[in-house]
């Protein structure tokens, strides 16, 4: 695409030449016929380095190479590779050896690959793409131009909304973890109610969301989880909140709006966290969080405090000497 053309799609403004780009990468590898983006300024050093035809950026910088001025480069950049690598077209129809149950219900204008089985009463919306090996419980429900990776397990009567993407190996719906002893050994408590995620929710490969013993695990809207991530039952998420690799909610914990949980980072069960909080990575929430809050460590405390304390560890052994050597000395003392 010319430079001018990906300006006018993005909104920017192009300075310098205009060229052909046929494109995109990272502002050390690019080449003269690859674009890249400028977001951080400590990096401001590498455009005299780099070889990329056309850089975009928030400020007009001082160098030869086109650049296209654009008020959020990271974005722009994001949404010029969707221009650069469009996403292959997907012939619609269901697959002959694809099995869907006689009373479920699949739009004419989804995709079902081979080998997919789709039991009674499920419900395939025009625009699903469903990829080899996935599994759709009855009465479940995937909404318009959701795509299923392959290997995803939808449980019976699950909800999924439009426009999602769920990746290779999730999981949706098992059961969520519920035992009581009885006295001899662990009775486990049936576990009869759904999960229900809503639009534009993206869930990366090898997630665990739990159905709800009695009602709903619930979802949010624009929710993103990273690959990794397990969902207790009951737990209720909101809207555009990110949950980064490897962490856990357990059963019952209410996650507000906005949230961000950082890698390896864990909610216990029935707490709540707050609408915009941050749990930074390796983070254990054990107690319910107001809205806004941002918390480190284990058992997760204010940020802040928990830098503070941090920058003490290094000074603990030379802190356990000295204050040995004053105990001597006033055992000493008394001695006198």
């Amino acid at each position: 695409m010319l430079l001018s053309e990906i300006a006018k799609h993005l909104g920017g403004v192009l300075i310098g030449i205009d060229q052909d780009i046929s494109g995109a990468s990272t502002i050390e590898e690019a080449t003269p016929s690859d674009i890249t983006f400028l977001a951080n300024p400590k990096y401001r050093d590498k455009v005299h380095e780099t070889s990329a035809g056309a850089i975009i950026s928030g400020e007009k910088l001082e160098t030869d190479i086109p650049q296209i001025i654009a008020k959020d480069p990271y974005l722009c950049f994001a949404r010029m590779v969707s221009l650069l690598y469009p996403e292959k077209p997907i012939i619609e129809g269901i697959s002959e050896q694809a099995y869907v149950h006689p009373d479920a219900e699949v739009d004419e204008n989804a995709c079902i690959f081979p080998h997919v089985y789709i039991a009674q009463g499920a419900t395939i919306s025009g625009g699903c793409v469903i990829y080899p090996g996935c599994f759709i419980g009855e009465g479940a429900s995937i909404g318009r131009n959701t795509t299923l990776h392959p290997n995803v397990v939808v449980y019976d009567r699950c909800i999924l909304g439009r426009e999602c993407i769920v990746h290779a190996g999730v999981v949706i719906g098992s059961d969520g973890f519920g035992f009581t002893w009885d006295g001899e050994k662990h009775f486990k408590i049936p576990q009869k109610g759904i999960v229900i995620i809503g639009d534009y929710v993206e869930i990366g490969s090898n997630c665990t969301i739990d159905r709800a013993a009695l009602t709903s695990t619930r979802i949010g809207s624009d929710v993103k989880m990273d690959n990794l991530v397990q969902i207790g039952h009951n737990v209720t998420i909101g809207d555009h909140t990110i949950i980064v690799a490897q962490s856990g909610v357990a059963g019952s914990a209410r996650i507000g709006t906005g949230v961000v949980l950082a890698a390896q980072s864990g909610v216990a069960g029935h707490i709540s966290v707050g609408d915009g909080c941050t749990a930074a990575g390796r983070a254990g929430v054990t107690s319910d969080l107001p809205p806004g809050k941002i918390v480190s460590g284990f058992p997760a405390i204010d940020h802040r405090q928990w830098l503070r304390a941090q920058n003490v560890y290094k000074d603990l052994p030379e802190l356990v000497k000295r204050i040995r050597a004053l105990e001597r000395r006033l055992d000493a003392i008394d001695s006198d």
